[in-house]
């Protein structure tokens, strides 16, 4: 006689809570305290559990969901990400989920719970690490994942060298006949998010090295991100001697900033100073930034394709690119 499937009443009383406690903790996990939750999912690992509604809707018809996993869905990198995942599917059977992250523990919950639903075939996390632990936990539910800006030994992945983008930064800036270099970038980014800002900085302090350049720490700029914050950065960085001739914003967003911050002081850009960001943002385009162009939407559109690779074939090797990176030079450098 086959063995018992666990319910929610064995969850519940091997986590030691009520039944709308594991409810909660599946459904709604933002509403369970968080040791709370951390028991009820222990429970689940170890019993195997998997919600009836969901097995069953699973057993009627495949899905044809993909998800994507991101912080930060406003910022322009994202959006632009987001409409390569979009144009990649468009013409499939697949839709699209977004769920956005506001915080470690909300991440958590969110790879707690996905691979339990069922809903998706499969997920694209995006500038956010995996733990061990929930590696082994997305492993366990067989839920294909593609991760984005980052390289994981047990997913599919893509990536850019953020080292070499700051190198190309130095490079241009130094053919363009700078010699007074400075950098802005951001501190205090969540810890559910992958910092990129001091991989960018340590490349261009590298490229400024190989050119026989320096670069000072009085020149090097770095706070949490608001608009007024740069214009602060930028403001004491102009109270320099001498002026910086040139700055290597670490986004596109933080250069136009520094572009507007300059202009509103009556620099002349790129006479006075030299601007360069990062991203290949659509803004850019739209400001004449000279920019690094990490191809967003060839990697939202990548992830998709890949994932969908895996989903209709599981057996398939495991992926992982690193895009090149390409300078587009316009009008401010």
């Amino acid at each position: 006689m086959p063995a018992r499937a666990p319910t929610i009443y064995d969850v519940a009383r091997k986590a030691g809570v009520s039944v709308s406690t594991v409810s909660r903790a599946v459904n709604a996990p933002h509403l369970v305290q968080e040791e709370t939750r951390r028991r009820v999912m222990r429970a689940v690992e170890q019993l195997k559990f998997v919600p009836k509604a969901e097995a069953s809707a699973l057993a009627r018809k495949h899905v044809g969901s993909i998800g994507v996993l991101l912080p930060f869905f406003t910022s322009p990198s994202f959006v632009q990400r987001m409409r390569g995942v979009a144009s990649a599917l468009s013409a499939t059977k697949f839709e699209f989920v977004v769920y956005t992250v506001g915080s470690r523990v909300q991440l958590d919950e969110y790879l707690d719970v996905l691979p339990l639903w069922h809903r998706l075939d499969g997920l694209i996390v995006m500038s956010m690490p995996l733990s061990d632990a929930q590696t082994r936990h997305l492993q366990s539910h067989s839920l294909e994942i593609v991760c984005v800006e980052f390289a994981h030994a047990h997913f599919c992945s893509i990536e850019i060298d953020n080292l070499e983008g700051g190198r190309m930064a130095a490079r241009h800036f130094a053919e363009k006949g700078r010699r007074r270099c400075a950098y802005v970038g951001e501190v205090g980014v969540p810890e559910h998010i992958i910092h990129l800002s001091d991989l960018r900085l340590e490349g261009f302090r590298q490229g400024l090295q190989e050119r026989g350049l320096d670069l000072p720490g009085e020149y090097v700029s770095r706070e949490p991100y608001s608009r007024e914050g740069v214009v602060r950065q930028v403001e004491a960085l102009f109270g320099r001697s001498p002026l910086p001739d040139a700055i290597f914003a670490y986004s596109d967003l933080l250069a136009a900033d520094v572009l507007r911050a300059a202009r509103a002081r009556g620099m002349r850009v790129p006479e006075d100073l030299s601007i360069i960001g990062f991203d290949g943002t659509d803004l850019a385009d739209y400001l004449g930034l000279t920019t690094i162009d990490q191809r967003l939407d060839e990697s939202g559109r990548l992830a998709a394709e890949m994932l969908m690779s895996r989903i209709s074939d599981r057996g398939r090797p495991m992926q992982n690119t690193r895009l090149q990176l390409k300078l587009i030079e316009r009008g401010t450098t």
